[in-house]
């Protein structure tokens, strides 16, 4: 049996007041949000004085409840590249995030570590991001 290699765990820096956070959709579409807790939300954001933005492909919306493979990626890539992003929300859990598993960049990730919170079906993205880059996610 190989020698397993410890990989060096990577902690995102903590958020702070002013802070831009990207909502990305990794499983199900930020359309199936309603409109009034979207607005909750964004309430509740800025009084933690934290930044929305949103992914190119959050509202996209295909018959299982997501987006594209290639949309959701495309997605996480350009949050984890944007230097004026320091968090990644996901927006809900769903079924289907595995999907992007194979396509994701995992020195993108790596090289460019953010808070990153999901839930549901996000955890299977969030144990492979810790698998293949350290970084601890939420």
């Amino acid at each position: 049996m190989a020698d397993l290699i410890k990989m060096k765990t990577i902690f995102p820096n903590k958020l702070k007041n002013g802070d831009e956070i990207m909502v990305v959709a990794p499983s199900d579409s930020l359309s199936l949000i309603s409109k009034e807790t979207r607005r909750i939300a964004n309430e509740k954001f800025s009084q933690m004085e934290l930044k929305l933005s949103f992914a190119k492909n959050v509202d996209e919306l295909d018959e299982f409840d997501s987006s594209s493979i290639e949309s959701r990626v495309s997605d996480l890539h350009q949050a984890f590249s944007n230097k004026n992003v320091k968090g990644i929300f996901a927006v809900i859990g769903g079924m289907n995030c595995n999907q992007l598993l194979r396509y994701l960049d995992w020195n993108l990730i790596k090289n460019n570590p953010k808070v990153f919170i999901g839930y549901s079906d996000t955890t299977a993205l969030q144990n492979a991001i810790h698998a293949k880059t350290g970084l601890v996610t939420y």
